[in-house]
């Protein structure tokens, strides 16, 4: 029950209709009674009235005091009142209480004079006869010319007694009414205590994100009712909304997960609205990290950067594009494009920027005017000396046969380099745009390699070098193109060849690895005691034309290309191609192939 109580809503309810209640019994408690009261006079005055006339007309006048004292007496009796009859000069010719005779003259009473101006009257007093107060009515009798006053009187404590009575059974009439109507009252506080409680659970789901369907279940016609049924169909609405709202941003989500692009979304201060995770890499931002309205500035500090949303913060997007290339954090090139982001009601309220990722264009674009410049120069060196030395024969030709022989040595020399340029420029060519088409089979690397060694075993005789070969017996068979892999292996023996000093060795080894934890690969690996390769020129030792010295290169006849060849042939074959290298101990470069 104390439990109960405590409910703010019941209490309120219970105890306002309980101070209203009260509130009316006591107001209509008091006004009652006093009007019970007063009925009850009125009635009792009446009654006593029309006693009094029909006394009147009943009762002679008689001389004899004490015979009509004992007449009034008897019928006292009978009516239960006082029965007192004045004469018109005030005298009391007789009386149910005491000897008329000795009773002293009533013309000054009040109701006596009330009688005699209005043919009746009455008034509440205390009698001295008595000694008890008394409500007295008296009535004038006119008759034959003369008047009489008769007088009917009863005792208070009558009165008293049937109105405390009334207002007994008023009070408990009252008491009885309110008790049910609190009662009604309480039933119907706690019923509606119990509905707006309802509401209350219903306004905490929805308040923590909770849209419930049929929360409500009918209870009436009544306004409540209404507002349940109201609030169902908003909570089934609100659902379907946040429902599609939800897909809506899924959507927009995966979308912007999905772009290759860096999304950044700013508001008219620089503040960030919407970043995606390709954008947050960009600015090398952990992926869970939370920087929705926080300044661009604090993501990248880059004068760039800042150059940029300076611009697009103040750009008139009405006029024209935003567009402009940018080279951001270790020569990363973005293309940065921005529009502002508008609605019907406010206009702008900020700007999409959209970062395209064009390092690969812009390495493309140097790798093609470097390739361009190269091809251009590697070209132009042997047909400079091929052009002079014709025109030479042509137009002065020498009296000596051989120095004449000499020149024709010059030139065949670099018709040599010249095609084998062209040819690798081709073949270079032909694999990156896959028209080479391999044909792959079982082979055996030992045999692959002996046909290679085979090639230089002169070559590195005039030169004094070492050429060995360390192969381990029964390795497994290769999946490969025949052709190809002794192409990549000729490239590597040669360059070996080409860059080992006299008494120097170049070894080719051939053993049975694992690829990725897993046996059946076998390793091919091409050692030289060469002068070596610094490390930072490894990482582009395969790139087109690359040389780590240009004039040693040129002077040995190579072209630029080898290594590059080596490379795509490689992929081809999904081979790993893996190089070391120690500055004056020489250059390791192995070969991975799968079975």
């Amino acid at each position: 029950m104390r439990r109960l109580w405590r409910n703010s809503l019941i209490s309120k309810v219970f105890l306002s209709y309980l101070a209203v209640v009260t509130l009316l019994f006591t107001s209509f408690y008091l006004y009652s009674s006093t009007v019970v009261r007063d009925f009850y006079v009125s009635s009792l005055g009446e009654r006593l009235e029309l006693e009094a006339r029909l006394l009147a007309k009943a009762v002679p006048s008689l001389s004899d005091n004490r015979e009509f004292d004992v007449l009034c007496r008897n019928l006292a009796s009978e009516l239960g009142v006082r029965i007192t009859m004045i004469d018109g000069d005030g005298r009391v010719s007789c009386d149910s209480v005491e000897p008329s005779a000795t009773m002293e003259n009533h013309r000054s009473r009040p109701e006596v004079l009330q009688a005699y101006e209005t043919g009746s009257g009455s008034s509440f007093r205390y009698s001295m006869t008595t000694g008890e107060e008394l409500f007295y009515r008296a009535f004038l009798q006119n008759e034959g010319g003369s008047q009489r006053i008769v007088r009917l009187a009863i005792p208070l404590n009558e009165v008293r007694d049937m109105t405390d009575s009334l207002r007994r059974n008023l009070f408990l009439g009252f008491l009885v009414a309110s008790g049910v109507g609190l009662l009604l009252a309480f039933a119907f506080s706690r019923r509606f205590s119990s509905r707006v409680k309802r509401l209350v659970e219903f306004s905490q789901q929805v308040a923590h994100g909770i849209f419930p369907q049929n929360f409500f279940v009918k209870s009436g016609q009544d306004e409540i009712h209404r507002l349940e049924l109201h609030l169902n169909e908003m909570s089934e609405n609100i659902r379907e909304n946040v429902r599609q709202v939800v897909a809506e941003k899924e959507k927009a989500n995966s979308i912007l997960r999905c772009m290759m692009e860096g999304v950044l979304v700013i508001d008219p201060k620089g503040r960030v609205l919407v970043i995606n995770e390709q954008a947050q890499k960009m600015f090398n931002l952990a992926h869970d990290t939370d920087i929705r309205g926080a300044s661009i500035l604090e993501l990248s500090r880059h004068p760039e950067m800042k150059k940029i949303i300076e611009q697009v913060l103040v750009f008139d997007f009405t006029s024209e594009r935003y567009s402009r290339q940018v080279e951001l954090h270790e020569g990363r090139w973005f293309r940065v494009n921005a529009v502002s982001l508008r609605n019907t009601q406010s206009g702008s309220f900020g700007s999409i920027l959209v970062f395209h990722d064009i390092t690969e264009v812009k390495q493309l674009e140097r790798m093609r005017s470097d390739f361009v410049a190269n091809v251009s120069h590697e070209l132009r060196t042997p047909l400079t000396a091929i052009r002079g030395y014709a025109e030479t024969l042509l137009r002065n030709p020498p009296n000596d046969p051989a120095d004449a022989q000499y020149f024709l040595g010059i030139i065949e020399k670099h018709s040599e380099r010249l095609s084998r340029l062209t040819e690798d420029l081709l073949t270079l060519s032909d694999l990156e745009s896959g028209k080479v088409q391999l044909d792959f089979k079982p082979l055996d690397s030992a045999r692959v390699i002996q046909s290679v060694l085979e090639m230089f075993w002169d070559q590195a005789n005039k030169k004094g070098i070492k050429l060995e070969s360390v192969v381990e017996p029964e390795l497994p068979r290769v999946s490969g193109d025949f052709d190809r892999l002794q192409q990549l292996f000729i490239n590597l023996v040669d360059n070996a060849v080409k860059y080992t000093p006299t008494n120097g060795t170049v070894t080719v080894t051939v053993q049975r690895t694992r690829i990725n934890g897993n046996a059946g690969g076998v390793e091919v690996s091409v050692s030289d005691t060469g002068p070596g390769i610094p490390e930072k020129d490894i990482p582009r030792l395969t790139e087109r034309f690359y040389r780590v010295d240009k004039a040693r290169s040129r002077d040995i006849g190579g072209t630029g290309l080898g290594l590059a060849i080596v490379k795509h042939i490689a992929q081809a074959h999904q081979a790993d191609l893996k190089i070391e290298s120690i500055l004056q101990k020489g250059t390791t470069i192995r070969v991975l192939l799968r079975q």
